[in-house]
C-alpha cells in the first residue's frame, strides 16, 4: 500500500472518530444538557446508558488523537519529509512550520485532557465535566486540522 493510500485510510478513520465523538456529545446534550458541570456528570454516572456516552467521549477522543498522529506522519511522508526518525513532538513542530494550525504545546494539552478524562473517571465529576467540555472545544481544532490537510491534498497535482 502506498503512503497516499495509507494516508487516505487514516484520514477516513479520523473522520469516523470525529463523527462518533460528536454523536456522543449530542447524546449527552439530550440526556443532561451541555455544557457539562459536576452535577450533570454525577447524574450521568448514575445511569448505565448515559455513562456509555461519556465512555464514548473518552474512547473516541483518545482514538482520534492517536489516528491524528498517524495522519500527520503520513501527510509529512507524502510531502517528502523523512519522519521515521522523528518523535511525535518533532512531527508537530514540523506541522507548525507547514502552517497546519497545530503545535506541540496544543497537542500536549489535548493529551493531558485525554489522560484526565480517562484516569479521573468516577471520583471527581467537576474535573470530568471540565475535561469533557474542553474536549468538545478541541474537536474544532482537530476538525480544522483535518480540513486543512484535505484542502492541501486536493491542491497537490500528484495526488
Amino acid at each position: 500500500m502506498t503512503p497516499e493510500e495509507r494516508y487516505t485510510l487514516a484520514l477516513e478513520e479520523a473522520h469516523t472518530h470525529l463523527r462518533r465523538l460528536a454523536a456522543a456529545f449530542r447524546l449527552l446534550d439530550q440526556a443532561v444538557g451541555l455544557p457539562l458541570d459536576g452535577a450533570k456528570v454525577e447524574r450521568v454516572l448514575q445511569d448505565d446508558v448515559h455513562v456509555s456516552f461519556l465512555d464514548q467521549v473518552a474512547y473516541r477522543f483518545s482514538k482520534l488523537q492517536d489516528v491524528m498522529g498517524k495522519v500527520l506522519r503520513l501527510w509529512m511522508l507524502v510531502q517528502g519529509e523523512s519522519v521515521d526518525p522523528l518523535t511525535m513532538l518533532d512531527v508537530l513542530a514540523l506541522a507548525e512550520r507547514y502552517g497546519l494550525g497545530i503545535n506541540p504545546e496544543r497537542w500536549l494539552e489535548m493529551r493531558d485532557l485525554r489522560n484526565l478524562i480517562v484516569h479521573e473517571y468516577d471520583n471527581t465529576p467537576a474535573k470530568i465535566a471540565e475535561a469533557a467540555n474542553r474536549i468538545r472545544e478541541e474537536m474544532d481544532t482537530l476538525a480544522g486540522l483535518l480540513d486543512r490537510l484535505e484542502a492541501r491534498r486536493k491542491r497537490k497535482a500528484r495526488w
